[in-house]
């Protein structure tokens, strides 16, 4: 019994990790949509424990979500697996994303890792350049695209 347990927590974890990864690409990819269709920017504010996209409404042209500007959910979405990544991306009225560290993401994509304990998830990271954003698994270097 206690073998069957262990198997079937790591297979909700995997479940969950995957799931936490989709999602969170999925509301990238709208965000970015959404900057083009609108001509405004959109950030994506990343933390260890959580994530939260705002809409640039006051259309300041900042690198950083300012009063005025409008949070697409009341509270931000919770990570059940931390992220080892922290920041901001701008996802501009062209349909660019750039952080303000990275202004052009240059040729290396930026990769969003979580942490993974010892399960082994199909993805586990998304890898974010300034036209593509896509979810893939951490090889201890890089975010390999699935």
């Amino acid at each position: 019994m206690g073998i069957a347990g262990f198997t079937a927590q790591g297979l909700l974890d995997q479940y969950d990790m995957e799931r936490q990864v989709r999602q969170m690409q999925s509301d990238m990819m709208n965000a970015r949509v959404q900057a083009f269709e609108r001509k405004r920017a959109y950030f994506m504010t990343v933390t260890n424990s959580c994530y939260q996209i705002t809409e640039d409404t006051n259309e300041s042209g900042g690198t950083t979500p300012d009063p005025g500007d409008r949070e697409l959910w009341p509270m931000p979405k919770q990570f059940k697996f931390h992220s080892q990544w922290n920041g901001t991306f701008i996802m501009k009225a062209n349909g660019i994303v750039s952080t303000s560290a990275h202004p052009l993401l240059a040729n290396a994509a930026l990769a969003i890792r979580f942490d993974t304990d010892d399960i082994k998830p199909e993805y586990d990271c998304i890898s974010v350049g300034p036209t593509r954003i896509k979810a893939g698994r951490w090889n201890g270097l890089k975010c390999i695209v699935k």
